[in-house]
């Protein structure tokens, strides 16, 4: 976990006047964005002009926050900077022509309009096209060419109507754009008429507010909110062990306080964390922060994201190397989404040397093995299939 400096962010000159109490405000943060590359260029003083052609088919935006997080800025491979800076790479045809710009099909599996019902039990819930940063890896970057806009109340009205109308939904899963950058009137309104469905058990709030704005947890607004729908859980999303700090750690404390749970799903991309002591270092750093892993996702197909994209084995290599380093708890499922709306499928090594009728071999994490024998199935079968009276005889 980084232990942030006092007043760090005033080793940069265009914050050095903001005072402790505006850059802790996460309206301030949201207001202050860096919406433009040549905002960008003014605070890293460097030239970007070979991709703002990248600018005008996909928007740019980060928070004050997450840019100062930033340790090194003549660095272009900081890899906070590479979720944060366009490449020209993003629209290069023939590096995305693999790629779609709705790979998951949810506009098609959409029954109304910002709903998708891809599970039988759960539904993806989209309440705006709006966030405090565009993440250049972001696998709903179709939402960069649309306007940034919060869905109207009638349209939430419709989806919630459907989940209502439909018993076998049992899990919402809140997303957008970035739920948690709507006003807390507008996020009580979703969360009370989802709480009242009966049959709706687990409310999902997907949001990269805790790594990109975490001050938007030290609301007592939103903390209040989340104290009272206890069907909730927080699913964020971090991606490197430079975005987990002392102002993470306090966040999420307030989130605990609620009893809301804390998950965290991780994408894997190239350049930035496809390398195991990343990984393991993200891992230890959201278990000291009390996030519990959750996912690490293979880099969606996503036009646009597709230079990001790893071997699909380097997951699986990852997960090796955390294998025996890390606790249990900080070991994520490896999943690839399918193409076509088809679901997850988790991906793991294999454990199993060899397998004969009699024994099994098993090698561990440092490529011991052993051998086990297997149980006498047909004794074990006979004895269950026998009466509790014939047993001791």
């Amino acid at each position: 976990m980084r232990v942030l400096k006092k007043d760090y962010w005033k080793r940069f000159p265009q914050w050095a006047d903001v005072s402790k109490w505006d850059w802790e405000d996460w309206r301030w943060q949201i207001r202050n964005r860096i919406k433009s590359l040549s905002q960008l260029e003014k605070i890293l003083g460097t030239d970007l002009s070979t991709v703002k052609k990248v600018e005008k088919v996909f928007r740019t935006g980060t928070t004050p926050y997450y840019l100062s997080l930033v340790s090194d800025i003549s660095d272009m491979n900081n890899p906070i900077l590479k979720q944060i800076i366009p490449s020209c790479q993003e629209i290069d045809p023939q590096i995305q022509s693999k790629g779609s710009l709705d790979p998951f099909k949810e506009e098609v599996m959409s029954p109304v309009k910002g709903l998708t019902h891809r599970y039988p039990d759960r539904v993806l819930f989209r309440v705006t096209t709006f966030c405090s940063v565009y993440c250049r890896h972001c696998m709903r970057k179709r939402i960069f060419l649309e306007e940034e806009r919060a869905n109207r109340y009638e349209e939430y009205i419709r989806m919630i109507e459907y989940i209502r109308n439909n018993p076998t939904i049992k899990e919402v899963l809140i997303s957008g754009g970035d739920p948690l950058t709507l006003p807390n009137k507008k996020l009580e309104f979703i969360l009370e008429h989802l709480s009242r469905i009966e049959h709706v058990e687990i409310i999902r709030i997907g949001t990269r507010e805790l790594v990109v704005n975490p001050y938007r947890f030290f609301d007592d607004g939103l903390l209040e909110l989340l104290d009272r729908y206890d069907k909730l859980w927080i699913v964020t999303h971090f991606n490197h062990p430079d975005e987990v700090t002392d102002v993470v750690k306090k966040a999420v404390r307030n989130i605990l306080s609620t009893g809301t749970p804390v998950l965290n799903q991780t994408v894997l991309l190239k350049g930035i964390n496809d390398d195991p002591y990343i990984i393991e270092d993200l891992m230890r750093n959201l278990l000291q922060v009390k996030i519990k892993p959750y996912y690490l996702f293979y880099c969606d197909p996503t036009k646009g994201v597709m230079h990001f994209r790893t071997e699909i084995k380097k997951g699986v290599e990852i997960l090796e190397h955390l294998r025996g380093r890390v606790s249990g708890m900080g070991i994520p499922v490896y999943a690839v989404d399918l193409p076509g709306g088809l679901g997850k499928v988790p991906l793991n090594p294999d454990y199993i040397a060899e397998e004969t009728e009699e024994y099994i071999v098993f090698r561990n994490y440092q490529g011991k093995t052993v051998k086990i024998e297997k149980p006498n199935f047909d004794i074990i079968n006979n004895y269950h299939n026998k009466g509790l009276e014939d047993l001791c005889l």
